[in-house]
């Protein structure tokens, strides 16, 4: 174990599945097949999706050796291991079992992952301690970014000691804190008049920031007297200091980028203009009203598949764009290999990413992903559609992922095999 990784999981079955070089023992040797094609041929390369049926290990196994293309997202929503008894996937694991699951997939996926590329992994209260340790073991304690805390309820949860109303999103990068050099920044929100001109400045609009500083790490060229055109002389508050030296001061001075006020005595201002500002850094509270919360996500879902039982742990459409949008730009590849009703694939699809998706329940995949991303491709309305200004188009594939050994049907194409 390296010095950047001084803390280990130990399980009981770790001596076996405990290693990436291990790992792969759970991946059994696999083919990827193409089943059926959804959608135009002719579509935008940004328009296509590969859905996979089967198991994930396997699945990604084979796309590690024969897929070129590597993912600039990969979003991971696993079991928890809840206990709860949900009808479409398994839920309940004893611990040990669950961590060799988790390791062997994730050790799988990050080969997937784009040397500038994110992965981020969702998890609840119970288990995201434990994939932190594992994925600082696996990718490098280098490696993390953040953890986006979500509020996926907003109603009071009265069923525990203490109610339990958020997610962890566990961020990694190969970039680890550089990642902040390709990562988008989010769309500013300004209100109404926020941008002004009251001095008719040529530059344009603008909002004044402090020119004031604490003072713990200034220099001594920061603290300096400041004489405003009422001759006023100003100088910081005690424990504090000047954002710039007196002679930085001087040269934004001379380019008109310092306010005094309307009489000329306040104390200084740096102007920003509005053509110069820059999105908003993404900050790790997601709060329900900004990317939504649990029950917007059965909302969603209710038309899509008006004949079946929901589905039990979606998620909000406007989180995974959140996600989508911060960490690719139109035509990334995006990847989910624990696709569940497919909101990740239905949004990259809209936000004109290609994907992969890898499903290993046959009846999730015919009862939720495949009915999800034929109604995206036919221009369905719900969840971020009209914020994509989405009305439907490109295509997708079907493939099974099945072992070296199965015979495939008259319509399957072999077009992976991992040796």
């Amino acid at each position: 174990m390296s010095a950047a990784n001084p803390a280990s999981l130990r399980w009981s079955d770790r001596s076996r599945f405990g290693s990436r070089s291990d790992a792969q023992e759970m991946a059994a040797p696999a083919s990827l097949r193409r089943h059926r094609r959804y959608g135009s041929r002719a579509a935008d390369r940004s328009l296509r999706g590969m859905l996979i049926e089967g198991d994930a290990l396997p699945a990604l196994d084979a796309l590690g050796k024969t897929e070129s293309r590597r993912a600039k997202l990969i979003y991971l929503d696993p079991p928890f291991n809840t206990g709860e008894p949900f009808t479409h996937y398994r839920d309940r694991y004893e611990i040990g079992d669950w961590l060799s699951l988790m390791w062997a997939h994730l050790t799988e996926a990050v080969k997937m992952l784009d040397d500038e590329g994110s992965i981020w992994v969702h998890c609840d209260d119970r288990g995201q301690a434990y994939l932190r340790v594992m994925l600082d073991e696996i990718l490098g304690r280098e490696s993390f970014v953040a953890t986006v805390v979500w509020q996926r309820r907003y109603s009071r949860e009265n069923r525990r000691a203490i109610g339990l109303v958020q997610d962890y999103i566990h961020v990694f990068s190969p970039l680890g804190h550089r990642w902040k050099d390709v990562r988008n920044r989010l769309p500013r929100e300004d209100p109404p008049d926020y941008w002004r001109n009251p001095d008719d400045d040529p530059q344009g609009a603008w909002i004044s920031t402090s020119l004031v500083a604490q003072g713990g790490h200034s220099t001594k060229q920061q603290h300096h007297e400041i004489v405003t055109p009422s001759g006023r002389v100003v100088s910081p508050p005690a424990g504090s200091c000047w954002r710039v030296t007196r002679e930085r001061f001087e040269e934004l001075r001379a380019e008109g980028r310092i306010t005094f006020g309307v009489d000329g005595s306040n104390v200084p201002r740096r102007k920003v203009y509005q053509f110069e500002a820059k999105g908003l850094t993404p900050w790790t509270w997601w709060t329900h009203r900004e990317v939504g919360h649990n029950e917007e996500a059965r909302r969603e879902q209710r038309p899509l598949f008006p004949d079946v039982s929901a589905f039990p742990t979606p998620k909000p459409e406007r989180l995974l764009a959140r996600i989508v949008e911060i960490a690719t730009a139109p035509g990334d590849l995006v990847l989910d290999s624990f696709l569940g009703s497919a909101t990740t694939a239905a949004v990259a699809h809209k936000m004109r990413r290609p994907w992969i998706g890898v499903e290993c329940e046959r009846d999730i995949v015919r009862q939720y992903a495949v009915p999800r991303l034929r109604a995206v491709i036919d221009g369905e309305d719900g969840g971020i559609s009209s914020e994509a200004d989405w009305r439907g188009g490109g295509s997708f594939e079907l493939f099974r992922c099945l072992p070296e050994s199965g015979s495939p049907a008259e319509d399957d194409l072999t077009v992976a095999r991992a040796a």
